[in-house]
């Protein structure tokens, strides 16, 4: 039994894995990288892809190494190309800047690709660099959330889906924040080669696609929360010390740097931010809590204030849905 074990193991060891296909009528992705690129925008879909089959080919304006958000070097395949035939093109967020918005070139040929590629698909806040081009005015598109209200105030010709994780518009298709371009790049890999294919990789990467549903950010319990005015000026934000949740609960850390003898200038400056956004006080007299109805649903904030020094104090949010 255990020759048998150990010749098993051997045979394992000795497996190869696959890299992406190089055979020229293979299904074509490319992939646009940037300085500050977000590694898990394309990286991820890069593995999925690779799974299927497809051929990947990296690109980058002038073929010249990238530097992602998070400190990776990566070498490009190459640089842009109007010779280039792709059947699809990833465009990855990252450090989505005016410097990029702007750059012409690579506008201009991400324009030039969409009218041979058969899909084009953003993933994260890449959707500011597909959306500036014009290819997505009249359609429904999504982006990380902590970018919803700038995406929508600056294409306002593009209907803001924030309760999605992939919006499909036939040929071009977005994804919501980091992790979501893995279900894009799923979601493509079923338009191309059927569902079973897309969910064969999903198992072989180890990874729970839920094609209508799982973890949507934008649907987060915190998406009932008003948006605070600036602090008041003797009172500085430190640190975000925690943020997590679900669609029904969510809970905020931060720490503030406060002298002890003007606590009572956050507690004010808390009350009057949630009057003014129509929430209304809730629980004994002196506690920071507020209740509010959002679409016919009740919920209920509590904020926790606690000194940890004579001139710093933590605050606890925690937000919950009423049932």
């Amino acid at each position: 039994m255990k020759q048998v074990m150990v010749l098993w193991l051997m045979c394992l060891c000795c497996m190869q894995v696959k890299a992406h296909s190089t055979d020229d009528n293979a299904f074509h992705v490319g992939v646009l990288l940037f300085e500050g690129a977000q590694a898990i925008d394309f990286v991820g879909p890069i593995e999925v892809f690779g799974q299927a089959g497809f051929r990947i080919t990296t690109l980058s304006k002038d073929g010249e190494a990238i530097t992602t958000a998070m400190g990776l070097q990566v070498t490009p395949h190459q640089a842009f190309s109007q010779e280039l035939q792709l059947d699809a093109l990833l465009i990855p967020g990252g450090n989505v800047n005016d410097r990029l918005l702007n750059d012409v070139t690579v506008a201009q040929w991400i324009k030039a690709q969409s009218k041979s590629a058969r899909y084009v698909m953003s993933v994260c806040n890449g959707a500011f660099i597909l959306a500036n081009t014009g290819l997505l005015d009249g359609l429904r598109a999504t982006t990380i959330e902590k970018a919803f209200n700038s995406f929508e105030h600056n294409y306002p010709n593009v209907t803001l889906a924030r309760d999605k994780k992939f919006t499909d518009n036939g040929k071009i298709l977005t994804t919501a924040g980091l992790s979501s371009g893995i279900d894009g790049a799923l979601s493509l890999v079923a338009k191309v080669s059927g569902a079973k294919v897309a969910r064969t990789v999903a198992a072989k990467i180890e990874y729970n696609w839920q094609p209508n549903g799982g973890y949507i950010r934008g649907k987060m319990a915190d998406r009932v929360l008003p948006q605070f005015d600036n602090l008041p000026k003797d009172v500085a934000l430190l640190s975000r010390v925690f943020h997590y949740g679900d669609e029904t609960t969510w809970h905020k850390g931060y720490t503030f740097g406060i002298d002890e003898s003007k606590t009572e200038l956050l507690s004010t400056w808390l009350n009057q931010q949630m009057t003014n956004a129509g929430w209304q006080k809730a629980g004994a007299k002196n506690a920071l809590a507020w209740s509010n109805n959002v679409n016919n649903t009740i919920w209920l904030l509590h904020v926790s204030l606690k000194r940890t020094s004579e001139t710093e104090l933590t605050a606890h949010l925690t937000l919950t849905q009423q049932i």
